[in-house]
């Protein structure tokens, strides 16, 4: 952790919808060194609906393209309705804001610690 990144007060369980290997160990540290829990990591939105009920989540990372297609808004939207709060975490941020009623960020990547610290602390205060 960078002496300039302290880490949020409240501490998330922060789920990773993400289907780049790599991509969701860099937010697995990220999302640790901010004093949060990273919960689980799905690779679909598929998955995220099979796995939905038995995980316990405060926060979902919503990258827009996943292994089932460009499904992360259709995802959003879902958790949405659900009452759970997402960050999409893109590099494709014109389509991200497109959809933006239904997350309460958008961070792009690559992500910088304070632009994902800065999400989480949205996510965390409603």
């Amino acid at each position: 952790m960078t002496a300039d990144v302290l880490p949020s007060q409240a501490s998330l369980r922060i789920l990773c919808l993400e289907d780049n290997p790599l991509i969701v160990l860099h937010l697995e540290h990220m999302i640790e060194d901010l004093g949060h829990v990273f919960a689980a990591a799905c690779e679909s939105f598929s998955e995220l609906k099979d796995r939905f009920s038995g995980l316990d989540v405060d926060c979902v990372l919503v990258d827009i393209d996943l292994a089932d297609g460009r499904t992360g808004p259709e995802a959003a939207a879902w958790l949405f309705a659900r009452n759970v709060p997402a960050v999409f975490v893109t590099g494709q941020e014109q389509i991200a804001e497109a959809f933006r009623d239904l997350v309460v960020e958008v961070v792009p990547k690559p992500v910088a610690p304070e632009s994902l610290q800065r999400a989480l602390a949205k996510a965390a205060t409603g």
